[in-house]
């Protein structure tokens, strides 16, 4: 094991941990593509992975030297069972039924899982404006899992999203089939600072659907990650520490980001 690591790479490292180890992955922008690659090169060859543009199965060589930048990249290209469109990805893959978990980052997340990529502050009279949904909001409604991986700060983790693009658990039980969503999960959630699950024992009909703390860094407590939750965070019986990154774990980890697209601090 190594203890010469970021938290920002722990985050990756425990995300591809904790991918299924089979199933079709459809991979968001920013740090699931990182994680997702690290997944199926180290812990879940057997997961399809995907990208709402239509790169469909990827599969990279043995000798692959980066992940892609992005979920557009032509590297994708090269090892994909299928190339097509959007219109496949999030028409016939997605909408086909056929995503078995959904990998997502977000400017914001808040306790019942739901993300922000929109816009922060009042809709109409906004502090920021985002760069937007993409496929975030088809992916969460529709993926049969979710799994979110974003940094942990108090301006992040919100008690309540400023607007959900794309939603988890909404607003407690029974939230989602009100919708007219279907039931999802068990979903998950990696930070910078711990792994999440939701309390909810059916995928949002009953349990409280909220997050709870279950796992933590190497080094941190509870109490550290609640400075940097914005609501009262609720922690499992039994919370765990994770085992630190291995060697193999970080030196493919950084293989795969030789420029620092993704884990240069300000970008994550």
């Amino acid at each position: 094991m190594s203890g010469d690591y970021t938290l920002a790479e722990m985050m990756c490292v425990v995300g591809a941990r904790e991918f299924p180890k089979r199933g079709v992955c459809l991979l968001g922008m920013g740090l699931p593509v990182l994680s997702g690659l690290l997944a199926k090169l180290m812990h879940a060859p057997e997961i399809a992975i995907c990208t709402e543009v239509g790169a469909l199965d990827y599969a990279p060589r043995p000798d692959v030297v980066r992940a892609s930048i992005g979920i557009h990249d032509l590297i994708l290209n090269d090892g994909s069972a299928m190339v097509t469109d959007m219109v496949d990805a999030l028409g016939t893959l997605l909408m086909g039924g056929n995503v078995d978990f959904g990998v997502l980052q977000a400017a914001q997340v808040d306790k019942f899982g739901n993300l922000n990529t929109l816009v922060l502050g009042d809709y109409r009279a906004p502090e920021r404006r985002l760069g937007g949904t993409g496929g975030n909001t088809e992916i969460a409604c529709m993926a049969k899992q979710l799994i979110t991986i974003m940094p942990q700060e108090r301006r992040r983790f919100v008690e309540r999203c400023d607007f959900i693009t794309s939603p988890s658990y909404i607003d407690g039980p029974g939230a989602r089939r009100r919708a007219g969503l279907e039931p999802q999960g068990p979903n998950r959630m990696m930070s910078t600072m711990g792994v999440y699950r939701f309390d909810t024992p059916d995928g949002g009909e009953t349990g409280s659907c909220e997050a709870i703390l279950e796992a933590v860094f190497p080094g941190l407590d509870p109490e550290i990650v609640q400075i940097e939750t914005g609501w009262t965070l609720r922690v499992a019986d039994d919370v765990r520490e994770l085992e630190p990154p291995t060697t193999e774990e970080l030196a493919l980890l950084r293989r795969l980001d030789p420029y620092g697209f993704y884990l240069v601090p300000g970008r994550y």
